[in-house]
């Protein structure tokens, strides 16, 4: 059989494309699970979820990394004094410890305020003594059948309205030397 003939059978895209397939499937359990992973690689991002279930009046919040690596801290706080939308400044805030852990892999806390603000942050060390930290902070609203949300610190992603049929919701924490956090 001649290449044309095979070219009917197997075209050139299709095989380039489950090449590359079968080769992201075969590394990527080595990029990720790979012993101590370096500071800010990608093993190491934290993301929040945030989940309301249908008809309850608690909101879950819950803090871990896209792997299983272990945070020196995770420290999560919350602030229930506010009204929607979101104050001007953080320095209104008055801050309460959720949950906070060291050497974790995940934490994870819950609030029946509505709305409630979030700080998340997180700091990771690698096996080389360089460190990483994440955080996030968003006020939460729940109305109208939707949570909505917005940042309250520079650097945060959008986050916007999502149905509370559709959650839960997970967005990634941003990073930043250690110390650097707002």
């Amino acid at each position: 059989m001649d290449r044309a003939a095979w070219g009917r059978y197997f075209p050139l895209p299709f095989v380039g494309i489950s090449v590359l397939l079968v080769l992201l499937i075969l590394l990527t359990p080595n990029l990720l699970l790979g012993g101590h992973p370096s500071a800010g690689s990608l093993a190491t991002q934290v993301e929040l979820t945030i989940d309301h279930p249908l008809g309850a009046n608690v909101t879950h919040f819950y803090v871990n990394g896209l792997s299983t690596v272990r945070y020196t801290v995770i420290l999560a706080m919350i602030c229930t004094n506010l009204t929607w939308p979101a104050p001007a400044s953080l320095a209104n805030l008055t801050w309460a410890n959720a949950s906070w852990g060291l050497e974790v892999l995940a934490a994870e806390f819950s609030t029946e305020s509505n709305p409630v603000a979030v700080n998340v942050t997180a700091t990771y060390v690698d096996a080389a003594g360089a460190s990483v930290e994440y955080y996030a902070i968003y006020e939460f609203y729940i109305g109208s059948g939707a949570l909505q949300g917005t940042p309250l610190a520079p650097g945060q992603s959008a986050f916007g309205t999502t149905p509370l049929s559709s959650l839960p919701v997970t967005l990634l924490l941003t990073s930043t030397s250690p110390g650097s956090a707002p």
